[in-house]
This record gives C-alpha cells, sequence and structure tokens, in this order.
C-alpha cells in the first residue's frame, strides 16, 4: 500500500510550504513540485493557494487532506491487524509525550519494550499537550503521553493512566490565614484568596494547566500577581523553597522538593489525568497496547 504522495501532500500542509516540505522529506523542490503539478492535473483543481509564506489548502485541498488522513488510518490500521495475526511486527510507533515529565516515563519504559519488539522503531515527540492533540487527531502520533483536565479532552480516544491532585506550594515562613483540614484528610485546604497581593509562579499559558487556573482566577475575581511563568515546575518549587514566591503544581512534581515548602490542597479539590491519547477508531496493536501498559505501570509507581 504505497502512500508516499498522499505523505508528501500532508507534508506540504503541514509546513505550509512546498520548500521547507521537500526539505523534511529530503526532496528537491522541484521533484516535490513536479508530484503536486501531477496530482492537480489529475484533480483537474488546484490543492494549495500559492504564497511565499503560507500554503494554505483551497476548498479542494481540504477535501483532499481530509480523505489522505483517512487512507493513512486505514493502512495503519490494517497494518496492525496484520502484525497481530503475523506477530511481524515491523514499522514505527509516533510517540508524543510533554517535554517535562514524557522523558524520564520514556526511558524507564522504551528498554523493555525493545528487547520485547527489537523490529519496531519508536520515534518520540516533545510536544505540548495541544500539539499532540492536534497531531493525534491528523494521524500523525500513533500515541500521545499527555497531563490535562477532563474538559480538556476532544474527539480522539483516552485511556487514564494516572489521576494526581494539583498542589498550592508555599514558602514554610509564610503565615497563611484560612487554612482548614478536615479529619483524615491528608493536607489542608486554602482558598486562593489568602493568596490574593502574594508574589507567585505558574506554569506557561500553553500548558492545559494554566488556562484552568487563569478561570479560577476569574471566578474568584483575582488578579494574581505573577513575577514570571515557565515551563518547569522544578523552577516554580525552586522558587518557592527560595521564599520568593508562592505557586500551583501537580503532585507528582514535588516528590523531590519536600523541605522548606508547605503544601496545600484547593477548597475544592483540584484533579487531572496523566493519559494516553490515540486517533478515534483507531486499532491497537498488541504491540502497542503493550507500551500503553508499561507506562501505565511507570505511572502507577508514583503513587
Amino acid at each position: 500500500m504505497d502512500t508516499r504522495l498522499i505523505e508528501h501532500i500532508l507534508k506540504i500542509a503541514e509546513e505550509k510550504s512546498i520548500t521547507k516540505a521537500a526539505e523534511k522529506l529530503f526532496l528537491t523542490q522541484s521533484a516535490l513540485n513536479q508530484q503536486l503539478l501531477h496530482l492537480e492535473h489529475e484533480l483537474g483543481t488546484p490543492l494549495f493557494k500559492r504564497s511565499k509564506t503560507n500554503w494554505g489548502p483551497t476548498r479542494a485541498g481540504e477535501i483532499y487532506l481530509e480523505g489522505a488522513r483517512e487512507m493513512l488510518r486505514v493502512k495503519q490500521n490494517t497494518y496492525s491487524r496484520i502484525s497481530d495475526l503475523t506477530h511481524g511486527y515491523t514499522g514505527t510507533i509516533r510517540v508524543g509525550m510533554t517535554p517535562v515529565r514524557g522523558p524520564e516515563m520514556f526511558i524507564h519504559v522504551y528498554p523493555a519494550f525493545h528487547r520485547e519488539y527489537p523490529n519496531l522503531v519508536v520515534v518520540p515527540y516533545e510536544l505540548n499537550v495541544f500539539q499532540m492533540q492536534k497531531l493525534v487527531t491528523a494521524g500523525e502520533l500513533d500515541l500521545g503521553f499527555m497531563t490535562l483536565f477532563e474538559s480538556q479532552r476532544d474527539d480522539n480516544e483516552y485511556e487514564d493512566l494516572y489521576e494526581e491532585e494539583i498542589l498550592i506550594a508555599v514558602p514554610e515562613s509564610w503565615k497563611l490565614e484560612g487554612t482548614e483540614q478536615t479529619e483524615g484528610e491528608q493536607r489542608p485546604r486554602l482558598p486562593l484568596q489568602a493568596l490574593k497581593g502574594r508574589p507567585m509562579i505558574l506554569l506557561r499559558k500553553q500548558t492545559t494547566m494554566r488556562p484552568v487556573l487563569d478561570k479560577l482566577f476569574r471566578a474568584r475575581q483575582m488578579v494574581p500577581q505573577i513575577l514570571f511563568d515557565t515551563a518547569n515546575p522544578a523552577t516554580i518549587l525552586e522558587m518557592v523553597r527560595a521564599g520568593i514566591s508562592c505557586g500551583i503544581v501537580a503532585e507528582s512534581t514535588t516528590r523531590e522538593f519536600q523541605k522548606g515548602i508547605r503544601y496545600y490542597s484547593f477548597e475544592k479539590l483540584l484533579r487531572w489525568n496523566v493519559a494516553v491519547c490515540y486517533p478515534k477508531g483507531a486499532f491497537l496493536n498488541q504491540a502497542e497496547k503493550l507500551f500503553i501498559a508499561q507506562a501505565k505501570e511507570y505511572w502507577g509507581k508514583k503513587e
């Protein structure tokens, strides 16, 4: 099932440039352009609006790209089913992960997976969650490991691997009012209003946590005093430990940062999931299921 032409046209759409697409495909621009022109002649209509800065699809191009992605999904499912039947696992699994927590999971899972399936190539991509969701939808990622809230899920398939709480981190030296702890709870709860006027460091707006936090601040009519934002929760916790600011982080990132920091739950407990995402209707072969199971086992050890 030769789908190289389809993949080449999708690359032009992805890069929004025939020049960049040719570079990524290790083709000359002339060769790629000839492929496109031949296809457009066959279809009797242009697929892209030519521009120096942005090759956007025409209406016909949008229809072609939609069908192209569906054909690649059919190919992937077909090959996966045959691999399960013959145990002849070859090819590639494209795995997305977040830059902060993904690589650690990958280096724990990959060695055992590679011993089981030495002829399968696993290609890791470090991306934010919203980028992963788009690539999964487009059929350009087979699996995406991500942290997100229930409200942030799209029409792809999701399997929960691990649930964790979102915590407020405060320097031990700060004295705060309004905390309360119910018997049997692991930590006291803190209203966000108790942090009004306090310096704060948060994760960047491109993360899945930040829009949810911004919504909570707006609901309480609070304008947080943000010193700066960052992509790395370790940076937040180092600043909290130094007594410079408070911050909000996921529980799994706090284990190496206990000294000098006091952790609180939100008034209404806030939780999200580490989940694996894959295209809706995709057939997962045994190799992909094993990779997911090993990732779930890794996250289970975090509890």
